[in-house]
């Protein structure tokens, strides 16, 4: 029972890495926004795979309400600075999250404006 449970616990802290992890600030966007990262990345060669955070300085209106906050994740192709989104949540001004999938996720490899979030995740972080 006790094995089951400490694997319960790991596997729930694996599915979602912000159990176990801090947000580490990584700057500011043009338009205000405050991008962080989790300070916990998987590395495998040129490829880091993480989650980022772009909490908005004005709230964007949406049919089910304001979102305030972006949460991504993200895989990021150091040698060829360019990120491939897995998966994004969105978050209300209640906090509740909106799983929003990228079909791209994982496959196709995009350039971002070194301004934008992802663009401050390849700066930082590679």
């Amino acid at each position: 029972m006790k094995r089951f449970t400490l694997l319960s616990l790991l596997m729930l802290s694996l599915a979602h890495p912000c159990f176990a992890s801090h947000w580490r600030e990584l700057g500011n966007t043009p338009n205000g926004n405050l991008i962080s990262v989790l300070d916990t990345q998987i590395r495998k060669g040129d490829i880091i795979t993480t989650r980022i955070r772009n909490d908005l300085s004005e709230p964007k209106q949406t049919e089910n309400g304001h979102i305030t906050r972006i949460e991504a994740d993200l895989q990021i192709n150091c040698s060829k600075k360019t990120v491939s989104p897995i998966r994004t949540f969105l978050f209300d001004d209640q906090g509740s999250a909106e799983l929003s999938v990228n079909l791209r996720g994982g496959r196709d490899f995009i350039k971002k404006n070194e301004d934008s979030s992802f663009g401050l995740a390849i700066k930082e972080l590679c």
